[in-house]
């Protein structure tokens, strides 16, 4: 899988390009991402639009993602995701959950607008508190298997 990453406005942008899935490595991203969120909260856009296959693994890497994410005071959205890709998110009851848009503004804008929800400060370098409120998207996952 390659990865490559542009700043937009207070979000990063990950156009990601191959396939998510089990055989795929994708330590690339994660090892990213990670770097990403280690010190500040960080709002994160995965462009998902060469993404050719994303299988049961790739979704438990996207959820994977968004905890580190949200878990930093952050937000995570998906863009570019395909009309099957969405669908299945839909049955797994994810879709809300780890936010869909299809236009680069509206992502960038839905980050913001999570992040500023989850008491993320994207660019005052400030530990932020998790909200407890939202129930933990691993519990949403595992009802959805």
């Amino acid at each position: 899988m390659r990865v490559r990453a542009e700043r937009v406005e207070s979000a990063w942008v990950l156009h990601l390009e191959g396939r998510l899935t089990v055989e795929e490595d994708s330590s690339r991203l994660h090892q990213l991402v990670r770097s990403m969120t280690q010190f500040e909260p960080c709002n994160v856009v995965l462009d998902l639009g060469n993404v050719a296959q994303l299988d049961c693994a790739g979704i438990g890497q996207l959820v994977e993602l968004n905890n580190q994410v949200c878990g930093s005071g952050g937000a995570l959205t998906l863009l570019n995701v395909e009309h099957r890709q969405k669908r299945l998110l839909q049955l797994l009851e994810l879709l809300a959950v780890l936010g869909v848009s299809d236009s680069r503004e509206e992502a960038i804008t839905r980050c913001r607008s999570a992040a500023a929800w989850h008491g993320g400060l994207p660019s005052a370098g400030l530990q932020a508190s998790v909200d407890v409120a939202r129930p933990p998207i691993d519990h949403v996952f595992a009802q959805a298997v």
